[in-house]
């Protein structure tokens, strides 16, 4: 697991659990696990994708600016 040591990769896994963490609230309304079918997964996974890649490009990015 050699590829956890990198920042890419750290940057990208913190973003993905940055825009998850805006979900929580919703997962602590589910009442019962209908509510599990009928949360929009499609808009949840996207947003959990771009707090991926932004991290990772925000990470890319200040280590192209601290190393050059």
């Amino acid at each position: 697991m050699d590829w956890l040591s990198n920042p890419i990769v750290q940057g990208a896994i913190a973003g993905a659990i940055a825009a998850a963490s805006v979900d929580l609230s919703a997962f602590r309304a589910w009442k019962r696990w209908n509510d599990i079918l009928s949360y929009d997964w499609r808009v949840a996974t996207f947003r959990w994708f771009q707090g991926a890649v932004l991290g990772a490009l925000g990470v890319a990015g200040v280590g192209a600016v601290l190393g050059g």
